[in-house]
């Protein structure tokens, strides 16, 4: 999943989720480039449904954790920030191969 953000025309940069605390990105200005990296770090909080009793009513997870959670980051983000957001083609994703029991 790969979003490209822009901002009055000029293009801002990308970010692409790669799996839970994956987060590739591609900007041309560094402050930029640490404000993401620290952004999609970051923990948010979100309300639960707890089915018991002892179950919290809230739950703390990184916005790079799931696909769900990167995707909602970067619509927040550029909501927040006045981007521009689109989805776009994955770029292809390095398989290990000794996850395949390839040597």
């Amino acid at each position: 999943m790969r979003y490209e953000f822009s901002r009055n025309g000029h293009h801002v940069g990308s970010a692409q989720w790669e799996g839970p605390g994956q987060v590739r990105l591609a900007v041309a200005e560094r402050d930029e480039e640490a404000f993401l990296r620290e952004y999609f770090a970051g923990e948010m909080t979100y309300l639960a449904t707890p089915f018991e009793a002892d179950e919290d009513a809230f739950q703390i997870r990184r916005r790079d954790w799931t696909p769900w959670e990167f995707e909602r980051a970067c619509r927040a983000l550029a909501r927040t920030r006045g981007y521009r957001v689109e989805r776009t083609a994955n770029e292809p994703v390095e398989v290990p191969a000794k996850a395949y029991g390839r040597p």
